[in-house]
């Protein structure tokens, strides 16, 4: 029975550590989006997912998703595609990112309050989704140009 105690004493003590990062963090970043400081990001961060082949509608759901998490990155994107804000090269780029880069504010807290380096946890996380999406962006320009040709020679 001492064991069983043990366990769900540590199982508490871990949720306890995870839910002093997480709780706080969420409530900031609601507050954020409902001041609209999320979106005045968004324009900032948007620069930077241009040269990926992102527009700054599409750059909303990746920063969406870097800060809230997958599932809710994920019905931004679905919402934005169903209204047309985005493209369906965009979304593959938006999906390939937010698949290597979800919850990046999330974890690199959790991660740091166990005591784990953020260099460790942002910088290999953003340098493969930046590389990862820049060769799709590419991959679809060469493809669409070659397409275009074809139709011209034919």
């Amino acid at each position: 029975m001492s064991v069983l105690w043990v366990g769900l004493i540590q199982g508490l003590s871990g949720v306890w550590t995870i839910a002093r990062v997480v709780i706080p963090l969420i409530i900031v970043l609601e507050i954020l989006q409902a001041n609209g400081i999320l979106q005045r990001l968004n324009k900032v961060l948007s620069r930077l997912f241009h040269w990926i082949g992102l527009s700054e509608e599409g750059a909303f759901p990746v920063v969406v998703a870097i800060f809230f998490g997958l599932t809710f990155g994920s019905s931004v994107i679905i919402s934005y595609l169903e209204e047309g804000k985005v493209t369906e090269k965009e979304t593959r780029i938006i999906g390939v990112f937010i698949a290597l880069c979800h919850a990046l504010v999330e974890d690199t807290a959790i991660f740091m309050a166990v005591g784990v380096p953020i260099i460790f946890l942002l910088i290999p996380r953003l340098f493969a989704a930046y590389v990862w999406c820049w060769g799709i962006n590419r991959v679809m320009q060469w493809r669409t140009q070659n397409s275009l040709a074809v139709r011209q020679n034919t």
